[in-house]
């Protein structure tokens, strides 16, 4: 019982550390992340010591991760994944590959075991998947190029942890028949994937009644909990990646029409677990050890940043079109992950990872995660600045021109499916031209795709969703938001983008249509005009009926009081 409290004492300690640094660090503008890693650091070991129970917030924070990879598998149907393509995946693995084959000779260079090689490369060669999906998420970039390339990359390494995992656990063991172990360790997985489909596609369905949901909409909350940790718990009994369990259970989940409730229902409990992972990461940093040996760490961050970027931009290039989308995805993707991690412990007890290196990859580590939320944040800008002056220009502009020919072209876009935005695409069903939809609601993204429209979720006030949608090459642009102040920041951010695309914009009130043409829109449809031009031509019809059916009244208004459904 005393231990029980005594771990409660420690995640009080590692939140209130996390909250007040996490609020420091987003007041100076920075990402809340690096304050959690900091306080970690801080209240850990190898700083002021106040947190004991490192290996049960481990096993909570382990927790955290696999509820961040179910909630983003719950964005992630099978046809999603699909979606990316097989350029995305096979270059996913070429940079694994090529990561892990640069690192073996440089350690042997160095006097080190090529056994120790493969597990820097291991280690180095994944990248965070929790910090990346975050960032990318808050800037709206998940739909963008770089980002599908990115979140493709990602998804092949978390899958690849499992067979990483189990060679570098055999290579300290001195097995004998890792081809064998490993084979038997993707047998698990497509077990445990057999059993999620046969729990998703015949047991949930008959759980989740729509009657029944509609009496306790708290039950599918309780189904995704019940899921996404019974997942978990069946992957590590299995020996592979929980995280990649959840993950699973998540994209299988995606396929019912509970999953965005399901997704925002779990965030709190995701957020509070996510920030104790991070926490957790920070417990692991010897301060005093990184102080003493702070120009090795830095040194050692700056080429492990510099090679990676290197090789996956090499890596994804060769698969991928589009300077300037690769070199941000490879950008995006320079800093080594928190599944690391689990590696670099793995190689440290099987003892191919001596003391000073295991520290060392740690402290580097944990530095990379430390820039990882500015560098993938300002990727795409990052991208283009290194791209003009490392690519000679004819080559950049001929570049972009391929890209330009195999990405949209003349069509509409429209910002905002509710009512208005349905109804817009109604009218222009004739035309040829595609639509495109964008909206931040999942579900009137999603119906938007039912009615035979590509459909975006994003933020149109996001420069970053506007290059995603090539509104540069649209026809129009069709903003059908109610909301006159987001309407606003929408068109002025059009405008700013993209200057010579007409835009069309939707007037809830009449005094808001002339601010909207101030700030760029071509075209304002006022709706109180429209409502009033349209209720006179329908009473003047009215009347013109009555007119010609009694020719002998000699007062029209007579007839009309007698129509009037309010009378």
């Amino acid at each position: 019982m005393k231990e029980g409290w005594a771990l409660v004492l420690d995640l009080l300690i590692a939140l209130s550390g996390a909250l007040l640094l996490g609020l420091f660090f987003e007041r100076i503008r920075l990402n809340a992340i690096i304050g959690y890693l900091l306080a970690g650091a801080i209240v850990g070991p190898g700083g002021f010591a106040l947190v004991s129970q490192n290996d049960q917030v481990l096993v909570i924070a382990e927790i955290g991760v696999a509820l961040l990879l179910f909630t983003i598998g719950l964005e992630f149907s099978w046809k999603s994944v699909k979606k990316l393509g097989a350029p995305v995946l096979l270059c996913g693995v070429a940079m694994i590959l090529a990561i892990i084959g640069v690192a073996i000779p440089v350690a042997i260079g160095f006097g080190l075991a090529w056994q120790t090689g493969f597990v820097l490369g291991a280690a180095c060669a994944l990248s965070s998947t929790a910090i990346v999906i975050r960032v990318l998420r808050a800037k709206n970039d998940l739909d963008s190029r770089h980002g599908k390339t990115t979140l493709g990359v990602l998804l092949v390494q978390d899958i690849a942890v499992v067979p990483l995992v189990l060679a570098v656990t055999f290579m300290g063991s001195g097995s004998k028949n890792v081809l064998a172990d490993i084979s038997w360790a993707l047998a698990s997985a497509v077990l445990l994937v057999l059993g999620l489909i046969v729990f998703v596609s015949q047991v949930v369905p008959r759980l989740l009644h729509e009657k029944i949901v509609a009496k306790n909409r708290e039950l599918p909350i309780i189904l995704a909990i019940v899921t996404c940790v019974g997942a978990t718990w069946a992957a590590h009994e299995l020996k592979i990646s929980p995280a990649l369990g959840a993950f699973f259970a998540g994209m299988l989940l995606a396929e019912s029409k509970f999953s965005h409730q399901m997704r925002a229902d779990v965030l709190p409990l995701r957020t509070l677990f996510v920030t104790l992972f991070f926490v957790s990461v920070g417990l692991l940093a010897d301060v005093t050890w990184m102080a003493q040996n702070i120009v090795l760490v830095l040194g050692m961050t700056l080429a492990v940043i510099a090679i990676k970027v290197v090789v996956t931009y090499l890596a994804l290039r060769f698969f991928i079109k589009g300077i300037i989308e690769v070199l941000a995805a490879a950008i995006a993707l320079g800093q080594i992950g928190e599944f690391s991690f689990v590696i670099m412990s793995i190689g440290k007890d099987a003892a191919l990872l001596p003391e000073n290196i295991f520290q060392l990859l740690i402290s580097t580590t944990l530095l990379t995660l430390f820039v990882a939320p500015f560098t993938t944040g300002n990727a795409l800008r990052i991208s283009r600045q290194m791209a003009k002056r490392i690519f000679p220009a004819r080559k950049l502009a001929r570049n972009e021109r391929e890209i330009k020919q195999t990405t949209l072209r003349d069509h509409l876009l429209i910002i905002g499916y509710g009512e208005a935005g349905q109804a817009t695409c109604l009218a222009l069903r004739a035309l040829p031209n595609p639509r495109i939809v964008v909206d931040l609601d999942p579900r009137l993204v999603r119906l938007a795709e039912e009615h035979g429209h590509r459909g975006y979720i994003g933020d149109a006030t996001s420069h970053e969703i506007l290059e995603a949608v090539n509104i540069h090459d649209a026809e129009a642009v069709l903003v059908t938001i109610s909301d006159h102040h987001l309407a606003r920041l929408v068109v002025a951010q059009c405008k700013s983008v993209a200057p010579d695309t007409p835009l069309v914009v939707r007037a809830r009130y009449h005094i808001y249509a002339d601010e909207l043409g101030t700030v760029g829109a071509n075209d304002v449809v006022d709706e109180e005009m429209l409502v009033g031009e349209r209720m006179g031509q329908l009473v003047a019809a009215l009347q013109a009926v009555h007119q010609s059916d009694e020719p002998e009244t000699s007062d029209p208004s007579i007839d009309w009081q007698k129509t009037t459904p309010y009378n």
